[in-house]
């Protein structure tokens, strides 16, 4: 599967679903996802088959679900990597939510917007978090304002420039 044109495929839907999916392995280009695929199927072999550009494509892998505040599906295959050794460093778990949220670029003098829950105080990266409980904790009190909310763990990353 490859990122249509810089991904017009979303798929953010498969996120906040209560089923599991062969250890729920997903990558995402900017607020756009594939579909779930194995973990091996991640190389930079894989990632070469995307076009060049300056856009950097994530590995997650979905670690909670939380609707109206309750957790409605936890990853029993989660591989709990922490210590691994990754170019990817703590805080490596973020949040995405249902709906997308507006944020502000200052020195660009323009508003964006994201699924992804970004930083207060540097809007251009994402929240995060390092460990799962915080951002488990997080998700809930997003989801208690009427959304949905998944905690993705961040596994790996394409830079392709």
């Amino acid at each position: 599967m490859t990122f249509d044109k810089e991904s017009k495929i979303v798929n953010i839907d498969l996120l906040f679903e209560a089923e599991s999916h062969a250890g729920d392995f997903i990558a995402a280009l900017r607020d756009g996802f594939s579909e779930y695929m194995d973990r091996k199927a991640f190389s930079y072999d894989w990632a070469w088959n995307h076009p060049a550009g300056r856009y950097v494509i994530t590995v997650f892998q979905r670690c909670s679900v939380f609707i109206a505040g309750k957790q409605i599906w936890k990853n029993k295959d989660r591989l709990n990597e922490d210590e691994k050794d990754s170019r990817i460093k703590p805080p490596c778990f973020v949040i995405v939510l249902n709906q997308k949220m507006e944020y502000m670029i200052p020195s660009w003098g323009r508003t964006m917007w994201s699924h992804f829950v970004r930083s207060e105080k540097d809007p251009l990266h994402l929240q995060g978090f390092s460990g799962i409980k915080p951002a488990e904790l997080a998700a809930q009190r997003y989801s208690e304002q009427g959304g949905k909310a998944a905690v993705l763990e961040c596994l790996e990353d394409f830079n392709m420039f």
